[in-house]
């Protein structure tokens, strides 16, 4: 079922995804929002430190704003906030310009593109396993255990998740590195945009002949889309610190509402073609157009939304003699060392929930387009529509989400999510048993969009407000690997499974282990006000700061006689 923006891969199937940290507007802040931490004194100080170039400075001059600091900006809200009538849709059409800030323009932009490339996999996904069984011989309707290329053609989709998920886990360290030592963060959101449009025209053609070159290209895509969705991600804290915390608030929810829109409305497009044009049934003709449609979609938002993004300075400087794929692998392993040594009852718990139950949530995307075409027999259509179905329901979810947690706390509500999440799989997998319950997976459908528009928010909320001071940049990149690292085990189990013989049931079961060890780390996590009383100190930057301190102390000191290369090793070392 569709899940933000997150950064998941969009190897199969659609996702629901809020790209927001905060799923708050600014209104709920000032109320009774009393478990979110005080905003900095300093807040308005740190407008010097944005990513914000000269040129990008005149353009948002040209569209009406300039970016001189905080205080700006929220006079443009209070001009905004002034009443209904006309002054409600200047209000509502000025949200939509972001205050003239084209970082937050081009953000946007961005997300919608994602939307777009979410929804397309579902009938992309239809149509692969639809040629694959056409390849081996397999009758729609009845059961099949010949195979293709070695595995059951109801094993592609999680094969291509699969491969996605290992090709990020190995290669998003390296990414995250030529983002944050080199100059060429915009070079690689570029790249893989162009990459990822490149892919879908290619997959227009897809057929009885090609299906498998295309499903190859998916693999790839899915990491593709990790790799844009790093980068774009990078540019997020800069944003936040630029525009203030109150109206980046505003802006996230913002965010969110643009990638639901975008989603929603993509699958309608598609839906309404393909009854109007007397295609229901025909998956791969659904298919071939809808990755026009997205061709068009990602050029009308992937390249303005580019345009606005400015190139930037390498975060850190570049360690002399070594390389991205060392620097970057050592990265990730000084984080973990760093949050296990000054934040292990906080952050350490978390990023392993966030691992474990992304893994059961994600995958949980991929598993329902096999099940609901291999068990219930749905068509790409009906597939569809109970995407539509659990997005419109990820609405009511992420208020929910929002209300318990302001009534307990956010960590709290996450744990009652995972355990609804759970309970309603469960009960999923041993009431959608065939066919003649094709009816009941509407409803399941409404209640697992309810448990996803309650999960993503949940779980970026509290990586919002448990993140030291200082360490955004950082850790949004380790978040975002947290978020992929093991998310093609649970494929490779439901692939086992199937291939097994086992009832596709058993695999849908399988997520739950996945979700359950999630809220087994939530629970050992500390009490929410530890973890914010935690987020105040910025410990491990300080750390870091004195090793290098002390590093520099010892190198500048007379080295005993010993080989020309003693010196460069005792560096290395």
């Amino acid at each position: 079922m569709p899940s933000s923006e997150a950064p998941t891969s969009p190897n199969t199937a659609g996702q629901y995804k809020p790209p927001s940290p905060i799923m708050t507007t600014t209104e709920d802040n000032d109320n009774d929002q009393n478990w979110l931490p005080p905003p900095a004194a300093d807040e308005g100080a740190v407008v010097d430190r944005s990513f914000v170039q000269d040129d990008v400075r005149e353009s948002a001059k040209g569209a009406g704003v300039g970016i001189g600091g905080v205080e700006a900006i929220k006079d443009d809200l209070d001009d905004e906030d002034g009443g209904g009538g006309e002054g409600g849709k200047k209000k509502c059409c000025s949200a939509l310009r972001f205050g003239g800030v084209p970082e937050a323009q081009g953000y946007a932009q961005l997300t919608v593109a994602r939307g777009g490339i979410i929804m397309s996999n579902i009938f992309l996904s239809t149509a692969l396993i639809a040629l694959a069984s056409d390849a081996a011989g397999c009758e729609r309707g009845e059961s099949c255990d010949e195979t293709i290329y070695g595995f059951k053609p109801s094993s592609l989709i999680t094969n291509i998740a699969l491969v996605s998920g290992l090709i990020s886990a190995f290669c998003l360290p390296v990414i995250g590195a030529i983002v944050d030592y080199t100059p060429r963060r915009r070079a690689v959101g570029v790249f893989s945009a162009t990459f990822i449009t490149v892919v879908q025209g290619v997959q227009i053609w897809l057929n009885e002949t090609t299906w498998f070159p295309m499903a190859i290209l998916q693999a790839v895509n899915g990491f593709m889309y990790m790799v844009q969705v790093m980068a774009v991600y990078a540019y997020l804290p800069d944003l936040g610190r630029s525009v203030g915390e109150k109206k980046m608030c505003w802006f996230s929810a913002l965010f969110t509402m643009c990638q639901f829109g975008a989603q929603m409305t993509y699958l309608i497009i598609n839906v309404a073609l393909s009854v109007g044009l007397g295609w229901v049934g025909q998956d791969v003709k659904i298919a071939m157009a809808s990755q026009a449609i997205c061709v068009v979609w990602l050029l009308f938002t992937f390249v303005p939304g580019w345009r606005k993004l400015p190139a930037v300075p390498a975060l850190r400087p570049r360690p002399p003699g070594k390389s991205l794929m060392r620097i970057g692998f050592t990265q990730v392993w000084h984080t973990v060392v760093g949050i296990n040594r000054h934040y292990g009852s906080s952050l350490r718990w978390y990023f392993l929930a966030v691992a474990f139950a992304e893994a059961g949530a994600n995958a949980f995307t991929v598993v329902s387009v096999t099940f609901m075409l291999e068990v219930l027999l749905m068509n790409g259509t009906e597939v569809a529509v109970i995407f539509l179905i659990t997005l419109a329901s990820s609405i009511p979810g992420a208020k929910l989400g929002q209300f318990v947690a302001k009534k307990t706390n956010p960590i709290t509500s996450w744990k009652l999510n995972l355990i609804t999440f759970t309970a309603i799989t469960i009960a999923g997998t041993f009431v959608l048993t065939g066919p003649d319950r094709k009816a009941v997976c509407y409803v399941f459908g409404a209640l697992w969009g309810v448990m996803l528009g309650w999960f993503y928010p949940l779980e970026n909320l509290v990586f919002t407000l448990s993140v030291p001071r200082g360490q955004e940049s950082e850790l949004s990149g380790f978040y975002t690997y947290c978020r992929s690292i093991i998310t093609w085990l649970p494929p490779l189990i439901f692939t086992v499974m199937n291939e097994s013989g086992l009832h596709m049931k058993w695999g849908l079961l399988s997520l739950v282990a996945f979700l359950l060890v999630g809220l087994f780390f939530l629970q050992i996590m500390a009490g929410w006000d530890d973890v914010l009383e935690a987020a105040k100190v910025n410990k491990m930057t300080k750390a870091f700061e004195e090793e290098e301190a002390k590093g520099a102390a010892e190198a500048s000191k007379p080295l005993p006689e010993m080989g020309s290369g003693a010196k460069g090793d005792d560096f290395s070392a």
